[in-house]
């Protein structure tokens, strides 16, 4: 929807060169740490390092950019598909047996999915600084915008309402549904 112009704005999204054709990268990044995390069913054993991998299912997101060592591994059973939360009922279902995603997402899905009583995350993963976007449509008609968009994107960084939001965010994903919400 990016690159058709459908979507004016995209959040989570890594710089790559082939992106930059159709989207424009709102400096700086909104942060700059993403934690790849695999996520198991509680009765599963744990992963504890890389080599654990091998001859398990990996639920991946067709497309997705992991790690170096983990994308170019032809010796893992990895299973693309094209959404996350399919991946999570996969798991749960018994299909597969550990799933790979960023750790942020990951969260979400679990506690939107309502299944935190049914994985776990494995003591493996890999943490690295990658800075992570907020992008805009080469197609939108905010292209006009980008002098206002690129300042408020900046203020937002350096006043820490970036961080704020996340955390708040993620403080209120992991409390217990009161009857009002």
């Amino acid at each position: 929807m990016i690159e058709t112009g459908d979507a004016d704005i995209i959040s989570g999204i890594l710089k790559r060169q082939d992106r930059e054709n159709t989207m424009i990268f709102l400096e700086p990044p909104y942060k700059t740490r993403s934690a790849k995390v695999f996520y198991l069913r509680n009765n599963t054993p744990d992963i504890i390092h890389y080599t654990d991998l091998s001859h398990r299912s990996i639920g991946t997101q067709r497309g997705a950019q992991y790690f170096e060592q983990f994308d170019s591994d032809t010796s893992l059973n990895k299973q693309p598909i094209h959404n996350n939360a399919l991946n999570f009922k996969k798991l749960i279902s018994g299909r597969i047996n550990t799933i790979i995603v960023t750790e942020s997402i990951g969260d979400y899905l679990i506690a939107e999915l309502h299944i935190a009583d049914k994985v776990k995350k494995a003591t493996f993963r890999y943490d690295s600084v990658i800075p992570v976007y907020f992008a805009l449509s080469k197609k939108s008609s905010l292209v006009q915008c980008l002098p206002q968009l690129l300042k408020a994107n900046r203020l937002l960084k350096e006043s820490g309402a970036f961080d704020r939001i996340i955390d708040t965010f993620f403080e209120r994903l992991h409390q217990p549904a009161t009857p009002d919400q």
